[in-house]
């Protein structure tokens, strides 16, 4: 019999054999400790959100006056900080190279 086949030479399924490989041991992707386990409706729901990693709403500081969440200044919106929120001065130097 040919590894990873089951007697009608289908392919075996650790999740129709209690979570159990073929010898016997536990299919760590089985268990709830990794990822889903076996929570496939779980999954499916997560995967239908498109398995968003951020929340919903992300705090933006440029959209704050430059202001991170704690109320201190961030640095990369400053214009000492290369471009700061410069995009038009940023996209413009970077159409002619940046190099200048």
């Amino acid at each position: 019999m040919v590894q990873g086949a089951t007697e009608t030479g289908e392919k075996y399924k650790p999740s129709e054999h209690g979570g159990m490989k073929e010898d016997g041991t536990p299919d760590k992707r089985m268990s709830s400790e990794h990822g889903f386990g076996a929570d496939h409706n779980r999954a499916s729901e997560m995967g239908k959100k498109g398995g968003a990693t951020q929340p919903e709403e992300v705090y933006k500081p440029t959209e704050h006056g430059g202001l991170k969440e704690d109320g201190t200044e961030d640095k990369r919106t400053s214009s000492e900080h290369g471009f700061g929120a410069d995009r038009e001065r940023a996209s413009e130097l970077g159409r002619i190279g940046g190099s200048k």
